[in-house]
């Protein structure tokens, strides 16, 4: 079979755990073959027209050509209860097995990869809506030292970073070197780290404001001093928790989701974490409910994650990799607040996960926990984006009101 999609080998940045990856196909327990529509390029649709494999007979009868494309020539549209590709026969897929992966859709073989190009240097990361990616990212104390590996590529894979806020991707990219080390600074609480992180990107966003973009890596060094003196972590040391608007904030944006889903995996995990938050048959729980629930899984938490102290940090670490973070938003600090919102929603449920009479959740629940909320929270833009007004709206995003969302 000739090769239809081709790869140049890279040279690219990645944390450990990217490396370490390998998809494993039929055991993956919430399949990404599965809830999501295909689109598939112009090429590639063509291809599969002119191959007479019987074993994609099912997928070519739900092909459908776009009126619109986008950039997408056609999509593959899934079937059954559980919204499956109609490629996926027997735990794998029939295009790979029939074809090669080189004829797999983009988005299939990039899937959940994402690779970038920014200030000369390639980097690849992974999203952690795959359960193995996930596992790998979270257990693993390793998991986010970086390394340089060689890498298969479609060039239609590596997107190009611009300048961002006037800023240049020299600067971007010290810049963003200081938040992952900030992350990293375990001498801290990772609430105080966060903390920090929302004070710097508060200044940053005034230097991008007043286009003194010149002034960023000074900034970056008097910041350093600064922690180091200590000063600014005993300020934020006074302030108090507020749990009860920490679980009245996140529980809402946890219910304004929508529950809906296909997968026997997700409706599981979704009814333990519902019936852990305290609530009834109706899916109803008080208000005084949900914060005694939410106070005694925090309370647990520590233990639970006792062997595996670095998860949310891991969990913080790739986000902000991922994401670009501090340069995904309008600004640096609404790119800040869509970090707060998804980790104060994954802290709550984590905790309430912990909020059981019998033993503490397994690091399988909990890892299984993170993944469900970025496969169901973290790649619907329009959730992310209603999450971020709803914030605006409330007050919330203010920045002395939401270190009291992320105090523990």
């Amino acid at each position: 079979m000739p090769i239809l999609h081709r790869t140049q080998t890279f040279s690219a940045l990645m944390p450990r755990f990217v490396e370490r990856f390998r998809c494993i196909g039929p055991s993956c327990e919430d399949t990404c073959c599965s809830g999501w529509t295909v689109h598939v390029d112009k090429k590639t649709y063509k291809a599969y027209r002119k191959e007479p494999i019987p074993a994609l007979d099912l997928m070519m009868v739900n092909m459908e050509r776009l009126s619109d494309s986008r950039g997408a020539y056609a999509q593959i549209k899934t079937v059954g209860e559980q919204k499956q590709c109609p490629a996926l026969q027997n735990g794998s897929c029939s295009v790979q097995a029939n074809l090669g992966e080189s004829y797999l859709p983009t988005v299939c073989h990039d899937y959940p990869r994402t690779t970038r190009q920014m200030n000369g240097q390639i980097e690849q990361m992974m999203t952690l809506s795959c359960p193995e990616a996930a596992r790998l990212a979270l257990l693993a104390e390793d998991a986010f030292e970086f390394v340089e590996s060689p890498l298969q590529l479609r060039e239609t894979a590596l997107y190009k970073v611009e300048a961002s806020f006037g800023v240049t991707p020299e600067v971007m990219a010290e810049t963003r070197i200081f938040c992952l080390n900030l992350i990293r600074t375990r001498e801290l609480t990772l609430w105080q780290r966060l903390a920090l992180l929302g004070t710097f990107c508060d200044s940053l966003t005034v230097l991008c404001a007043k286009n003194e973009q010149g002034k960023i890596l000074g900034m970056i060094e008097d910041f350093v001093h600064v922690i180091e003196h200590g000063d600014l972590v005993a300020t934020l040391d006074l302030i108090r928790p507020d749990h009860e608007s920490q679980a009245m904030v996140f529980a809402t944006l946890w219910s304004t989701k929508g529950f809906n889903t296909t997968s026997p995996h997700q409706q599981e995990m979704m009814r333990q974490i519902a019936s852990r938050f305290g609530a009834n048959d109706n899916g109803e729980v008080s208000k005084e409910g949900l914060v005694s629930a939410y106070r005694r899984g925090l309370d647990r938490l520590d233990d639970a994650l006792q062997t595996t102290p670095w998860l949310l940090e891991n969990y913080v670490m790739n986000e902000m990799f991922t994401q670009l973070a501090p340069f995904n938003g309008y600004t640096p600090y609404d790119s800040y607040l869509q970090l707060i919102a998804r980790f104060g929603l994954l802290r709550l449920l984590l905790a309430v996960q912990c909020n059981t009479d019998d033993d503490l959740p397994t690091l399988a629940t909990l890892t299984a926990t993170v993944q469900l909320h970025c496969r169901r929270f973290q790649h619907d833009p329009n959730y992310a984006n209603r999450v971020k007004r709803s914030l605006y709206e409330s007050g919330w995003a203010e920045m002395s009101k939401l270190f009291k969302l992320i105090r523990t």
